[in-house]
């Protein structure tokens, strides 16, 4: 990757403000606590837990897309085998910043991890993410000193895609166990999670690969196109998933009249409803899916960069407009003191958070790609 000596130093310079003012909230979430957030006995759940279920969502499926030559010998892909990889690290470890600061207290994570609770679907979320975060840097480490194809190199990739399978669906059971939350209890919440993984993880691969040839000089060989082709099919193949998906839902609440499927109208606008308009499944879902099947545009880069983009944005407002509608309705003792619907804003703190796993991940990409040669193959 090509770039300028000053727009890189003011990119870098960009990346170390939003780090630096993130660290400044997590040493106040550190030394005063947890307050800082604006969750309550009842909405416990917030823009936090959100990003990290964004990301580690979009480094399965990054993990899944590196999987196709690395598990199953597809050599088309090989160029972007190293690339993805890396990308799935870098994406996780934010991923990981992110949920470190929403327990409050950095060494909660220790205390998860050291005391095992093996009936904790949330215990399993932690311990697959992590052993596929150590995976991933062991395979990552064997693919950048050449090892491609050994036994070692073919079992680190074999392990860490099965872990790559597991993971979503760890995290869809950690709210489909959920008796009390009928949003979200259901077998059909960890399917969900996983195609989302595979579409957002499809939408990045697409929109920074993209992002990469832009700053580069703008031409793609003969082969990076073919390949650049496929992975747009596949977006566009798990754009048409989870909007069925996405359809089925809205019939549901559409038409039911039990109080939790009601929950979007009452409150979930922050993150996307304008009025009675779903405006992050229109714009994040359904326009990407209309620019991607119309011939005489789909072939555009600009709208291809468009559509991913779209879809970054509108899955993560997905995500938490699920986390948060399926918390807003008190129900039990709760219900006694608190209003029918609790309202919730991200505090300025809750954004900080966000802002240092975005910027932690940025940071690892740009270094990434500027001194370890993803663009490598076998």
């Amino acid at each position: 990757m090509t770039l300028s000596r000053g727009a890189y130093v003011t990119w870098l310079g960009l990346i170390g403000a939003a780090i630096a003012a993130g660290l400044y909230a997590a040493f106040r979430l550190l030394t005063e606590g947890h307050y800082l957030f604006n969750a309550n006995d009842v909405l416990m759940w917030s823009l936090p837990l959100g990003v990290y279920i964004y990301l580690a969502l979009t480094s399965t499926g990054l993990t899944l897309l590196a999987s196709l030559p690395l598990v199953f010998g597809v050599k088309k892909f090989e160029p972007l085998a190293k690339r993805l990889v890396f990308l799935a690290i870098a994406t996780l470890i934010g991923g990981f910043a992110a949920i470190g600061l929403e327990l409050g207290d950095i060494f909660h994570m220790y205390y998860i991890l050291l005391s095992p609770n093996l009936s904790s679907p949330i215990w399993w979320m932690g311990f697959i993410y992590s052993v596929e975060l150590a995976l991933l840097v062991v395979k990552f480490w064997r693919l950048h000193v050449g090892d491609w194809h050994s036994p070692l190199s073919k079992a680190l990739g074999n392990v860490s895609f099965l872990a790559a399978i597991v993971a979503p669906l760890m995290i869809g059971s950690v709210f489909g166990l959920t008796e009390s939350r009928v949003t979200y209890f259901g077998p059909v919440m960890s399917i969900y999670c996983l195609m989302m993984a595979i579409l957002s993880g499809t939408a990045l691969c697409l929109f920074y690969n993209l992002v990469v040839v832009s700053i580069s000089g703008g031409r793609l060989s003969e082969t990076m196109q073919a390949i650049h082709d496929d992975i747009t099919r596949i977006f566009t193949y798990s754009l048409s998933i989870v909007i069925v998906f996405t359809l089925v839902k809205m019939a549901i609440e559409s038409a039911t009249i039990v109080p939790d499927f009601l929950n979007y109208r009452q409150y979930a606008q922050i993150f996307g409803g304008i009025g009675k308009l779903n405006t992050e499944v229109v714009l994040g879902l359904f326009l990407p899916f209309l620019l991607m099947v119309v011939p005489s545009v789909r072939t555009l880069r600009g709208v291809r960069l468009i559509a991913s983009g779209l879809v970054l944005a509108g899955t993560l407002a997905m995500h938490m407009e699920i986390l948060l509608a399926g918390q807003s309705r008190p129900i039990g003792p709760k219900a006694e003191q608190f209003p029918e619907y609790i309202h919730y804003v991200p505090s300025s703190y809750e954004w900080l958070v966000m802002l240092l796993a975005v910027a932690i991940a940025l940071l690892l990409y740009t270094l990434g790609e500027r001194y370890l040669h993803l663009d490598a193959a076998a």
